[in-house]
């Protein structure tokens, strides 16, 4: 596309400093900044708490988001849609330039304005007494709001955050915002990322400039960033390709690449050699022959920060997973410490890449796995669904009778003369109760996830069969546990009160205990040596938010990209509004100390 094409695109407005009519109505909507909210009440948005991932209305909800997305995704692809909305390629001219990469933001207050506020200052010191100057571009890297996308999740989870963190700055001063969708932005097959993030809207004092879920930055010194959108792993469609070929067909030998995209699929690769395959596809078929060279991937999902270094061929390539803008912390023990990519099938070899770096570092993370056992006291509602299997295995019917028959007469008069055995006894003598017990082995079994050296061939089910038995035996155990306590608990009641405090005693301790156990099961699998799975699941059953972290990158005068790291050991718990302070400061402020802030690892320098 010529120069002159683009600019008759509606949407490749003027910038404001050139006064065009883009600048005349960003002016007259940003002149004067909002009123400052003086109590919680005044303010547009409800903070939220962290999302309660094993709350049964939660999986329930994704769940059916999740089928839903994958069913209807396939036959309206709205990425398709977007092909009518002009896109232009957005420059930004100058010898120098700040930028920011965040992802995974929309979670709980605590976590997601600290991040927002810390990227909202106008710089940020490190404990060397160096200053970050705030990113002139913030870049989202998916995943904007948990646990799935709507208005009011975006208004509650991300926009009020972001907006109270920078509620105003002069038009001409605002930094500007590129956001790309994650999975949970696109449970909604992406209606409201589309509405909140492509119709140049304002986030507070940032600017959206995007037009579609993907963009392309011809950034300082011959670098560009692109913005990729892969719609839940799927392909990359057809106007995202054409959109991106514009882009390659204005690069020159020698250009150099920052690819942002929503999943780290390296890190897969070994294990699902389809999972690079739209990375490896844009870069064999539109940056190489351009005579461009990639030099740095950037993504999130998961929640951590790590970072590959090629070696070889690749040398000063690397691959960057920052995904701590304030979702519950991943585990970095499970990454492997190498990685084979490939690219092309002609290319001489495979690319490698070695971690240097994880935040938090593999130590810490093995540690903080082996507080899974939290999980019933971290997500309450959780709780409701063993109780009620409980109930219903001990007392509905089956177990009650096989008591009262073996007894000759009541549950209340012979309960306290029952041991283990006959608990047991009673779970394996009537027909409801067994069938009861296979249909929960058989989900446990289905919800065990092998190690990845056992998820392939005959392995992998051998394996999902033994854990899922190991896991039903430690419920096992701790179903007759909680009835043979429950019995001792209510023998002193009679009659109808036995009945209730039996039901109460079972309930309470069954969904606790039953908690209690599938966290020891996490705890096990994901913190023993040569086990490191089930990581999502242990770390978001503790709801953790510590170890946050976000990237701030610059591209000095003389073209060279630096990649500062900066990590926050935890997020900010209290907090206060600030109603006399200035129009450009936060709306809310730390209520004492501000978070603490330090490099993770030395700046990274990267100069392809």
């Amino acid at each position: 596309m010529s120069d002159a094409e683009r600019e008759a695109e509606p949407d490749a407005e003027p910038d404001a400093e050139k006064g065009g009519p883009r600048a005349k109505r960003d002016k007259a909507v940003r002149s004067d900044p909002p009123a400052r909210p003086r109590t919680w009440s005044e303010l547009s948005f409800r903070r939220q708490r962290s999302v309660r991932w094993f709350s049964p209305g939660v999986l329930a909800g994704t769940g059916l988001q999740v089928v839903l997305s994958a069913v209807f995704g396939a036959f309206l692809d709205k990425r398709e849609l977007q092909a009518v909305t002009k896109a232009p390629l957005h420059r930004f001219a100058g010898d120098a330039l700040w930028l920011d990469f965040l992802a995974d933001t929309g979670d709980g207050f605590d976590a997601t304005y600290t991040m927002a506020w810390l990227a909202s200052r106008p710089s940020l010191e490190l404990p060397s007494g160096h200053a970050l100057p705030r990113g002139q571009v913030l870049v989202l890297g998916g995943d904007e709001v948990y646990p799935t996308a709507s208005p009011s999740a975006y208004e509650n989870r991300f926009l009020g955050p972001f907006t109270a963190a920078l509620p105003w700055l002069p038009p001409a001063d605002g930094p500007e915002m590129f956001v790309l969708p994650g999975n949970h932005d696109w449970y909604d097959g992406l209606t409201s990322f589309i509405r909140t993030f492509c119709q140049k809207k304002w986030v507070g004092a940032w600017r959206t400039r995007q037009a579609r879920s993907y963009f392309a930055l011809a950034l300082p010194h011959r670098w560009w960033l692109w913005g990729i959108d892969i719609q839940l792993d799927s392909y990359i469609d057809e106007p995202q390709l054409r959109y991106f070929e514009r882009a390659a067909n204005e690069m020159k030998p020698g250009d150099r690449v920052i690819l942002c995209t929503a999943t780290p699929s390296w890190v897969d690769a070994d294990m699902e050699p389809d999972a690079y395959r739209n990375l490896a596809y844009l870069e064999r078929v539109l940056i190489r022959p351009a005579g461009a060279r990639l030099m740095l991937t950037l993504t999130g999902d998961h929640h951590h920060y790590a970072r590959y270094e090629g070696t070889g061929d690749m040398e000063g390539t690397h691959k960057v997973t920052a995904g701590g803008g304030g979702a519950f912390l991943h585990p970095t023990h499970d990454l492997r410490r190498e990685i084979e990519l490939e690219v092309d099938k002609r290319d001489a070899a495979p690319q490698q890449y070695t971690r240097r770096a994880c935040y938090p570092d593999v130590a810490s993370s093995r540690r903080l796995a082996f507080g899974a056992p939290r999980l019933p006291l971290r997500n309450l509602p959780f709780m409701i669904v063993p109780a009620v299997a409980y109930v219903l295995l001990l007392w509905a019917g089956p177990f009650a009778r096989t008591f009262e028959k073996r007894a000759g007469r009541s549950l209340a008069d012979a309960a306290p003369t029952f041991g283990l055995a006959d608990l047991l006894r009673g779970l394996t003598n009537e027909p409801v109760a067994v069938g009861l017990l296979m249909v929960v082995g058989l989900g446990l079994i289905g919800f065990a996830k092998p190690p990845v050296r056992w998820r392939r061939g005959w392995r992998k089910p051998l394996a999902k069969g033994l854990m899922g038995v190991i896991h039903g035996g430690m419920q096992l155990v701790g179903l007759v546990a909680v009835a043979w306590l429950s019995t001792r608990i209510a023998s002193p009641a009679n009659g109808g009160w036995f009945t209730l405090f039996l039901l109460l005693a079972v309930a309470t301790l069954g969904g606790l205990t039953a908690g209690l156990i599938m966290g020891a099961y996490l705890a096990l699998c994901n913190g023993i040596p040569g086990m490191d799975t089930h990581g999502n699941e242990a770390f978001s059953a503790q709801r953790l938010t510590s170890h946050k972290n976000f990237v701030r990158l610059h591209i000095d005068e003389g073209g060279v990209l630096r990649l500062y790291p900066i990590g926050v050991e935890q997020a900010n718990a209290k907090w206060r509004l600030d109603p006399d302070a200035g129009p450009s400061e936060p709306w809310i402020s730390p209520d004492g100390a501000p978070p603490k802030i330090h490099l993770i690892e030395d700046p990274v320098v990267i100069d392809g």
